[in-house]
């Protein structure tokens, strides 16, 4: 570490970060590809922030980043706002990374554009679920607490962290130290059943029911700085914002298309209504003088066939045709299915037909009554055929005599 207190390129921390891992410089040549950039991981903190649950998306984002500017002064075009999450948890994180934009610009000139990615040390250290990584660098300390935190900070600034941590709950099961951790870090954890790993031994780890520490595994490259995190959204208003006019013209003439629609079937419901009125208005004059129109069809069936009785002089019965007609209204009208009709003068209409049940074909014989009719039920019984009831019907036209029920 220099005497401005950053690190330097040839300067690892503890031989933690594998070949491949090399801080910024100024002045050093550019990275190469699958290199990793690191720059100081205090100067880009990961900070909680207090979010709805409900908030999802760019306005989660807008939210998140007035609480941090409003919190560190800082005006938009001063403070970059990154969000931070593990793998699964894009919709609900509650951690952002906070970066000066003139350093993140300087950056990312000296990374150049072939690099892996550019983080903050301290997300390039091993971690995993329930383990706490902590390695020093002169009186700097890089600590990963889990996945989903971290810093860079001095010592004594780290010590009171990792307290605050520990306070907070959970505290890990093991802790990962690789070389040598300073006793002012040691003493925090003092009271804690907290196992202190100098290196990854699996056998330990699987012991703790944990896994093995590993570097990049949850995603952190993912959080490249020298991604512009408003350049996705400024590229996405430039590909809509051409097509608003067009969009907007369509939503409108969908709307009167819409709205003519509606227009149309008003109409066509108020013209059906008027149709209804004036059916209603010429039985009731001619068909049905008194009583209610329940069945246009049946009621106005039994009028006619009334009416030609009458015309053919009294006791005459209907004709087979205005029977067969009467009957067949009838029985569409109570969900009744004839299979058999045959009429002779002696007998007059034999129809034998299907239903649900007996109280069905209770139900159609009266039915036909109220038409007009005289029924007798010859005989009902289960249909071996067909599902349901098979009931056999002796049906006369309208006459002055009064005809049996079934």
């Amino acid at each position: 570490m220099n005497a401005t207190g950053e690190i330097r390129t040839d300067e690892t921390v503890g031989g933690l970060f594998p070949d491949g891992f090399v801080y910024l410089a100024e002045g050093a040549p550019v990275l190469k590809a699958r290199q990793v950039g690191l720059v100081p991981g205090a100067e880009v903190p990961l900070m909680v922030v207090s979010l709805p649950a409900a908030l999802r998306g760019h306005a989660r984002e807008q939210v998140a980043e007035r609480q941090m500017r409003d919190a560190l002064a800082g005006g938009r075009d001063i403070v970059e706002i990154r969000p931070f999450h593990i793998p699964g948890k894009e919709q609900d994180w509650t951690r952002v990374l906070v970066a000066d934009r003139a350093a993140v610009a300087r950056w990312r000139k000296m990374a150049g554009p072939h690099c892996r990615a550019v983080l903050p040390d301290y997300l390039a250290l091993p971690v995993s679920a329930g383990v706490w990584t902590l390695a020093c660098a002169g009186e700097t300390v890089l600590a990963r607490l889990g996945p989903e935190d971290g810093f860079s900070a001095s010592l004594p600034v780290a010590a009171r962290l990792l307290r605050d941590a520990l306070a907070r709950g959970p505290a890990p099961r093991a802790i990962y130290a690789p070389g040598s951790l300073r006793p002012e870090l040691e003493t925090v954890f003092e009271g804690y059943d907290i196992a202190f790993l100098r290196e990854a031994a699996p056998e330990a780890l699987k012991a703790l029911k944990l896994d093995p520490p590993r570097v990049l595994a949850h995603g952190e490259a993912g959080f490249d700085l020298r991604r512009d995190p408003r350049a996705a959204r400024a590229a996405l208003k430039a590909a809509v914002l051409p097509w608003r006019w067009p969009l907007l013209v369509g939503a409108v003439a969908a709307g009167l298309w819409a709205g003519a629609q509606m227009l149309a079937m008003t109409g066509l419901e108020e013209q059906t209504a008027q149709y209804r009125k004036a059916t209603l208005e010429m039985v009731r004059a001619d068909f049905v003088p008194s009583g209610p129109v329940l069945d246009i069809r049946s009621q106005v069936g039994r009028a006619l066939a009334e009416a030609r009785v009458a015309a053919t002089g009294a006791g005459q019965e209907a004709s087979p045709l205005d029977l067969i007609g009467l009957s067949a209204d009838v029985m569409t009208a109570q969900g009744a299915v004839p299979d058999y009709m045959d009429y002779s003068a002696e007998e007059g209409l034999r129809a034998l037909v299907r239903v649900e049940n007996f109280a069905a074909a209770d139900d159609l014989a009266a039915a036909l009554g109220e038409a007009g009719l005289r029924v007798t039920v010859v005989e009902s019984r289960v249909s071996e055929a067909n599902d349901g009831v098979r009931t056999e019907l002796r049906i006369a036209g309208p006459s002055g005599e009064e005809g049996e029920g079934g």
